[in-house]
């Protein structure tokens, strides 16, 4: 399947003004894209499906290719708090990639729609096959983690 089908590049600027999940790698060619997603795992997903659990343990992280999902986490009183949507572009689960921890968030799907997943082996394969684009892939996930820290910071400075 052609990337470009699935990815609608756009301006890289996200649409929903809540809380969307960064874009990731918006500027990449076809090319790279074709590269990138020549190790990952594609998946369907229905509407309502929990894509991943809050406390599990998998390393992958995953690329959203169609559909809307939600991030939510799990409050002391049971109930479930709205982190942020994650739309086509977008990651999530880049936290458990890097650091081997149990899932912080539950995702769970708001239509159906697919997405890939890469492991920290896939991505082992694609650093020997092409080291440039394995690096500004691993850059992109450093600013978006970083993007997601600086918001918590300042919820956590609110005192929400």
């Amino acid at each position: 399947m052609d990337p470009a089908e699935f990815f609608d590049y756009g301006t890289g600027r996200q649409q929903d003004a809540q809380k969307a999940a960064p874009l990731f790698l918006a500027n990449l060619a076809q090319e790279g894209w074709t590269r990138f997603l020549s190790v990952a795992r594609r998946r369907a997903f229905e509407q309502g499906e929990v894509i991943v659990s809050h406390g599990e343990t998998s390393r992958e992280f995953y690329i959203v290719a169609s559909g809307r999902l939600e991030v939510v986490a799990p409050q002391r009183n049971g109930s479930e708090r709205h982190v942020y949507f994650v739309e086509p572009m977008s990651i999530f689960g880049e936290q458990a990639f890097f650091d081997g921890q149990p899932r912080s968030a539950t995702v769970r799907a708001l239509s159906e729609g697919s997405l890939f997943g890469v492991t920290p082996d896939a991505f082992e394969v694609l650093s020997a096959r092409f080291p440039d684009l394995t690096r500004l892939a691993l850059f992109d996930l450093g600013r978006i983690l970083s993007l997601r820290l600086r918001e918590m910071t300042q919820f956590a400075l609110q005192g929400k």
